[in-house]
This record gives structure tokens, C-alpha cells and sequence, in this order.
């Protein structure tokens, strides 16, 4: 696999990663744009006597959500219920793009709020939350990115407490078939900025992945295989030494 490629499949899950303010799982756009787009921004905005005067802003209805029927409600609290009873979770991924294209890696989560996507070579992106912001780097090119817990991918697996519906996020459907559920997400006050369908084994419930659709339609699906929870995890997982860029690898 080219890097190039390698390198967007990475960021597929990691700037997913910072989706969780604008979008829980999505969009996909590079994160290292993140934190320089506010003080780009800025620099171009021409002084206050060149500005010519703004329109204002066309008043958008919003559009109730959707009521989800009371069997599928009784769904949803059991799928929360699996979630809020994992503190812990080991797994491998298989991410793959809308090309056809997969990136292998690990994923390590130690809730609330601590996550690690360990791509596997040739792959050069590591991503690590430690519980108040993300750090995504690239050991290829000696950069790193950070931004807050709130934007990252799959971040509220992380949450101190999982709600899939009435709060940030709103379900659409669920769905069984052939010994799976599948619950759709959309974010509550962004429905215009992309969905996810997460997958469960039905019984035992169990997370299998997820798929993500960007404002664009363009999907993005995670897969876990080799999945483990309560495990003890270490600390260090959780956190990011930046001297770690001077290094080959992040190992």
C-alpha cells in the first residue's frame, strides 16, 4: 500500500477522530487543518474598514427529530447498557475506505475518555487520547496534531456515561437481521454533517464496528475482531511524549 493512501485511510478514523463537536464519528477531513484553521482564518480577515458588510443569515427551521418506536427504544437502552458496562476494551480493527483500500491496527479504550488507535506498519499515524484532548501523529513526518477530546472519533464510546438518543446524538432506526442490530446516529443540532451505523453481535451483544458517511456520503467502515474487555490497561498507552517524532516508530 503507498503511503498517500495509507495516510488517508489513517485519517479516515482519527479526524473522524474529530468529529465528535461538529460530529460524533464524522467528517473526514485531514486533522492536521484542525487547529491552524481559526488563526488562517484570521490572517486573511482584512481590517474592519475594509470589510464589506455581512448578510444576514438565513434563518434555517429546524426539523424535529425523528421519534423512534417504543420497541426500538427498548433496543437502544439495552445497547447503552452494553456500553456503559465496558471499562475497558482491546481489539483489533480492519478499516477500510471508500476505495477498497484497509488500514489494520489496535484499538485500546479506557473509559471515560482514553483511546488509542495503533495503526500497524506501513501506516505512519498513531492517534492517542488521554482523557482531556487527542493527539494525532504522524512519525513519517516528524508532525502532530492535537484538539479536543470532544472532536475524536468514536469518542463517545469513551464518554463517562454513553447516551445514544436525546442528547447530542439522535437514533434513526434500528434494525435486526441475520443474529446482528444495527443502530443509526445522526448528530442532533448536525444532522446535515454525516451519519453512523453501528453493529452488534445480537446475543451476547457484543461491538463488531462500525460505518461512518461523511456530509458527502462517503463512507468510512471499522471492523473489530479479537475483542476484549476488562482487561487491565496501562496508563501509558493513554499518553503522548513528543519526543517520541525523533524516534523511527512510536513502539
Amino acid at each position: 500500500m503507498n503511503r498517500p493512501a495509507t495516510y488517508r485511510l489513517a485519517l479516515g478514523l482519527g479526524a473522524l477522530a474529530m468529529a465528535a463537536s461538529a460530529w460524533l464519528l464524522t467528517p473526514v477531513v485531514d486533522g492536521r487543518l484542525a487547529l491552524h484553521v481559526a488563526a488562517a482564518a484570521q490572517a486573511q480577515t482584512p481590517p474592519a474598514h475594509q470589510q464589506t458588510p455581512r448578510r444576514p443569515r438565513r434563518q434555517v427551521e429546524e426539523v424535529p427529530p425523528p421519534v423512534v418506536p417504543v420497541d426500538q427504544q427498548a433496543e437502544v437502552q439495552r445497547i447503552e447498557q452494553y456500553l456503559n458496562s465496558i471499562q475497558t476494551l482491546q481489539a483489533r480493527f480492519i478499516q477500510t475506505g471508500s476505495d477498497g483500500r484497509v488500514a489494520p491496527g489496535t484499538l485500546y479504550l479506557q473509559r471515560p475518555g482514553r483511546m488509542r488507535f495503533e495503526y500497524d506498519p506501513p501506516a505512519t499515524i498513531l492517534i492517542v487520547a488521554d482523557g482531556s484532548q487527542v493527539t494525532m501523529a504522524d512519525f513519517k513526518d516528524r508532525s502532530m496534531s492535537q484538539w479536543p477530546i470532544g472532536w475524536t472519533s468514536a469518542s463517545f464510546l469513551a464518554a463517562e456515561r454513553v447516551r445514544l438518543n436525546g442528547g447530542d446524538l439522535t437514533v434513526t432506526g434500528v434494525t435486526r437481521a441475520n443474529g446482528e442490530l444495527r443502530v443509526n446516529l445522526i448528530q442532533t443540532k448536525r444532522p446535515q454533517e454525516g451519519r453512523v451505523e453501528m453493529v452488534f453481535a445480537d446475543d451476547p451483544m457484543l461491538l463488531k464496528g462500525w460505518t461512518v458517511w461523511d456530509s458527502k456520503n462517503v463512507p468510512i467502515a471499522v471492523t473489530l475482531s479479537n475483542i476484549h474487555t476488562g482487561l487491565p490497561l496501562s496508563r501509558d498507552l493513554f499518553r503522548f511524549d513528543e519526543s517520541k517524532l525523533k524516534r523511527d516508530r512510536f513502539q
